[in-house]
């Protein structure tokens, strides 16, 4: 049995948007209206847990026993970081930008995120070792993209775990 461990990281986008504020500001016996610039922030927390991924990563391991593999989580962690150009959804390109950050040291990383959006529901960075989905992706999407980590590519037989329309409905 080969034995792939895996860090999860999920993950909080935050937003930080600049806003002006004016406040009064008594000065003698007149009040003035003061300007003052601040920082917004907004949280997209991923709604995954570490209990949730052990029960996606059974049915995960059920469709790689097959081939003797089985992938194991080794450490979950939180992980708030900017979110890409300001979204609240990942995209690939913000994938690939997050990427970056979290590439495989001792285990494939798994980015989770609230919302992914980008063409295929879930994305691969094969050479950082690095994947991501969505709170909406079911166990089937999560397989494909730690299929793409093994280096398959996409097949065209849409019973095939790496056809890209593999998806199926997320869970409700």
């Amino acid at each position: 049995m080969v034995i792939i461990p895996v860090g999860a990281h999920l993950l909080t986008l935050t937003i930080s948007t600049p806003e002006i504020v004016e406040h009064p500001v008594r000065v003698g016996r007149e009040t003035h209206m003061q300007r003052e610039r601040i920082q917004r922030t907004r949280e997209i927390k991923t709604i995954r847990s570490a209990a949730s991924l052990i029960s996606s990563f059974k049915e995960v391991n059920k469709i790689f026993g097959a081939a003797d593999m089985e992938f194991r989580l080794r450490h979950t962690t939180s992980d708030p970081v900017e979110a890409p150009n300001g979204s609240e959804d990942l995209d690939d390109e913000g994938f690939l930008m997050l990427a970056k950050d979290f590439p495989m040291k001792n285990a494939v990383s798994l980015l989770l995120v609230r919302r992914f959006v980008g063409s295929e529901g879930g994305a691969s960075a094969k050479e950082l070792g690095v994947c991501a989905v969505g709170d909406d992706a079911n166990d089937t999407s999560l397989a494909h993209e730690f299929g793409h980590l093994l280096w398959l590519d996409h097949q065209g037989d849409i019973r095939d775990l790496m056809n890209p329309a593999s998806r199926f409905p997320a869970r409700p």
